[in-house]
C-alpha cells in the first residue's frame, strides 16, 4: 500500500450520521459553520468512511487555518449507498477520507479517497482509468458551503498485503474529481492509503 504517516489508524469517533440521525462532530470548535459533507459511495454498502485532518510541517503548510494540524473527525456507514459526516467547515481545507470495508484483508493500513491530481476539475474516471493513475492526492481543497456532495466509486484488487501475503483491498476514488490541495504522490494503482494519518 501507498502510505503516508505510521501506525495504525483509528479516528476518535463519538457519532455518525446515518438515516434520521443528526450528524454528531467531535473534537470540534466550541462555535463555527458546519458542512455537511455527502458521499454518494458505489459498491461499498456497508463501508466505514471516516474524516481527518493532518496538514504536514515539511514544508511548512500553506493550507489556512494551519490548526488544528491533526484532527480526527467522525466516520459514519455508507448505507443506501450515502454516507453524510458533519465537519466544521473551517476544518474543510487539507481534509481526507478514509474508506475500510468489510471485505478488505490484511493490508497494514487504511484507504484514502483520491479527490484528484494531474488534470481539470470535475473528471470522471472509470476503474480502469482510476487505478491507471500513477499520481494523485487525498487532500481536499474544502468548501465554506453549509453542505456539498462527492460522488466515490470503489472497486477491489488483489495485492500484495501484510507479509506480502495476497490480500483484497479497496481503491477508492472521488468521479467527478474535486478540488484539492497540495502535493501530489505516488499511488499503487490507484491506491492512496495510510497508517497513521494522510497528511497534506
Amino acid at each position: 500500500m501507498c502510505v503516508v504517516g505510521q501506525g495504525l489508524a483509528h479516528a476518535d469517533i463519538a457519532g455518525a450520521a446515518s438515516g434520521s440521525a443528526a450528524p454528531v462532530v467531535t473534537n470540534r470548535p466550541s462555535s463555527g459553520p458546519i458542512t455537511l459533507v455527502r458521499l454518494v459511495v458505489r459498491h461499498c454498502e456497508g463501508c466505514t468512511i471516516g474524516v481527518q485532518r493532518g496538514l504536514t510541517n515539511e514544508p511548512a503548510t500553506t493550507i489556512l487555518p494551519a490548526q488544528p494540524d491533526y484532527w480526527n473527525g467522525p466516520t459514519t456507514k455508507v448505507r443506501r449507498g450515502l454516507a453524510i459526516l458533519a465537519i466544521p467547515t473551517a476544518y474543510s481545507a487539507g481534509s481526507s477520507f478514509t474508506l475500510s470495508a468489510p471485505w478488505e484483508g490484511n493490508t497494514e493500513g487504511v484507504t484514502n479517497i483520491v479527490l484528484g491530481g494531474v488534470g481539470s476539475v470535475g473528471r470522471t474516471f472509470t476503474a480502469n482509468q482510476a487505478q491507471a493513475r500513477q499520481r494523485a492526492t487525498a487532500c481536499w481543497a474544502g468548501t465554506v458551503a453549509s453542505s456539498t456532495t462527492i460522488h466515490v466509486s470503489v472497486t477491489r484488487r488483489t495485492m500484495p498485503g501484510q507479509g506480502n501475503k495476497p490480500a483484497v483491498f479497496a481503491i477508492a476514488w472521488a468521479s467527478p474529481s474535486v478540488a484539492v490541495v497540495g502535493r501530489l504522490s505516488p499511488t499503487t494503482h490507484g491506491l492512496l492509503g495510510n497508517q497513521d494519518m494522510y497528511f497534506c
